[in-house]
């Protein structure tokens, strides 16, 4: 059960009415964070001191604890919640009358996210928001940053801040894009902040390419390779003169890290033509092309001989 917070003092000889020598004050407090109102009285004892909170008497309980020491009062307050916000006032009391000195408190609540952005995985060209709310005691300071570096409104970047949400837009994004985001939101009474990871996927591009002509005697096996690099997955498909080439005795394709080879075996006249590799994922596409020559042994001989 909780006793009525009331304090009293030692008699003295005469009586005189309670003042305060140092009365309440403003106070601003943080959520979570232990406080003290202070005020200091006079006057003939015995006195009493009472609290109220917004006109209703504190009990005393494990978060309201009252402090007296050479005439100068205090209620500590623990563990400050939202709740705990409003006016306080100290009542003293004696014989000769009362007096009160009032002081309001004010809670503030650091910042909290709500809403954080999700890590993104997107296409080249891309339009790409990442949105996080929050709350907190205003006025917050919100401020966006692409690794370390502070992001400003300007170019491919829009940064919209409201009361208790915000979002940063990016137009266009291109492979360089890629880079973590954090969002930090602040005020007098804490800061936080939170990250996404945006990775903008890069299109494949042949970084070995097929060579442009290749002369093939007749009866024997040629092989193309290329290779493309880019954001797996990456998918290869081989055409001759447009039509798209599957596998069969004909035609070997196989990938290994990146390379991919079309081996055309027992080659006739008929294989001639322009042979094209297409490499592509979500993120675009590339090709690669070789005009493929298929001979006979006299015929390559004699092109030999009128190249020299």
């Amino acid at each position: 059960m909780y006793s009525m917070m009331s304090i009293f003092l030692s008699k003295t000889d005469r009586i005189i009415p309670p003042s305060f020598t140092r009365s309440l004050k403003r106070l601003d407090g943080i959520m979570g964070n232990d406080i003290s109102m202070d005020c200091k009285v006079s006057g003939s004892q015995p006195m009493t001191l009472s609290w109220f909170k917004d006109d209703k008497e504190i009990k005393s309980g494990d978060r309201y604890l009252p402090e007296l020491k050479d005439n100068s009062a205090a209620l500590k307050i623990t563990q400050l919640e939202k709740v705990d916000a409003g006016v306080y006032t100290c009542r003293a009391t004696n014989s000769a009358g009362s007096k009160e000195s009032s002081g309001t408190l004010y809670v503030k609540e650091p910042p909290i996210f709500t809403l954080k952005p999700d890590n993104q995985d997107v296409i080249p060209g891309s339009t790409v928001v990442l949105k996080c709310a929050f709350t907190g005691t205003a006025p917050l300071m919100i401020k966006w940053f692409r690794e370390d570096k502070e992001i400003s409104s300007g170019g491919t970047f829009f940064i919209k801040k409201e009361t208790s949400s915000s979002f940063l837009e990016l137009h266009s994004v291109k492979p360089t894009d890629s880079a973590n985001y954090h969002c930090q939101v602040a005020n007098d009474a804490g800061k936080v902040a939170c990250t996404a990871v945006l990775f903008v996927k890069e299109p494949p591009v042949f970084v070995m390419k097929l060579e442009s002509t290749k002369l093939v005697v007749k009866g024997s096996a040629v092989k193309l390779e290329c290779k493309a690099t880019g954001t797996p997955e990456i998918s290869f498909k081989w055409f001759k003169n447009e039509i798209e080439i599957t596998q069969n005795e004909k035609y070997k394709m196989v990938v290994i890290n990146s390379v991919a080879s079309l081996e055309i075996v027992n080659c006739s006249v008929d294989d001639s033509g322009n042979y094209v590799c297409v490499a592509s994922s979500d993120a675009g596409s590339d090709h690669s092309s070789s005009t493929v020559t298929v001979k006979g042994v006299l015929s390559i001989q004699l092109s030999e001989f009128f190249l020299d």
